[in-house]
């Protein structure tokens, strides 16, 4: 770990050691700091941009009322997961429920691998932004059509670049069980991709 990675980690422990203190200007420091992640996430398990900011509202909640409970701050990110899927699983239940990838990126099945998000392609023709938006949108509709558990998973993997071990501890499941989940919504988005991607091959016949 760089020394300024090192400095920016000791930076956040402090913040969250000051929260868990009662320190409400730390708190909004804490919200600035990782909403956006949190939105990152519920924008990929909901649909519903009310109900988005809703769910993010029930997660700082449950943030502020718990955090003093949170032993080591340095699972903060991993803990924060946790209240976010939670929250999330809430929702659903209450609803009566039990990416994007780059453009040249394969899909692919083996372990490790990484569906890459692209938020910004800078440069790009006219054509190729086109395929890229056009790439994003069909991803982020086969990601929501995913069942809940399958998309928690592939979201905190694949775009949240979490670890196995952090998803783990997230969804409260075993790695085995998160890794088969990973590899089943994987299948899932192949198959549900392959039409498109065919269908992009063909444009540059």
């Amino acid at each position: 770990m760089s020394m300024v990675n090192s400095a920016l980690k000791e930076k956040q422990e402090q913040l969250i050691r000051q929260c868990q203190e009662g320190n409400r200007q730390a708190f909004m420091d804490l919200v600035k700091a990782y909403q956006s992640m949190v939105f990152a996430v519920l924008y990929r398990l909901l649909q519903d941009k009310e109900e988005i900011e809703d769910v993010a509202q029930e997660v700082w909640v449950k943030v502020y009322q718990s955090i003093r409970k949170l032993k080591s701050p340095a699972a903060f990110r991993s803990w924060l997961h946790r209240i976010v899927v939670n929250a999330f699983r809430d929702r659903m239940r209450q609803k009566g429920n039990h990416i994007a990838f780059s453009l040249d990126d394969d899909l692919r099945m083996e372990d490790g691998d990484s569906i890459q998000m692209e938020l910004e392609a800078p440069g790009l023709l006219p054509e190729e932004e086109l395929l890229r938006t056009e790439w994003q949108e069909h991803l982020e509709e086969a990601i929501r059509e995913l069942p809940p558990s399958h998309r928690a998973v592939i979201v905190m993997r694949e775009i949240q670049g979490m670890s196995y071990e952090e998803i783990a501890y997230a969804m409260d499941i075993s790695l085995g069980t998160v890794k088969s989940r990973i590899a089943r919504a994987r299948e899932k988005l192949i198959l549900k991709l392959s039409g498109y991607l065919k269908e992009k091959e063909e444009r540059k016949i």
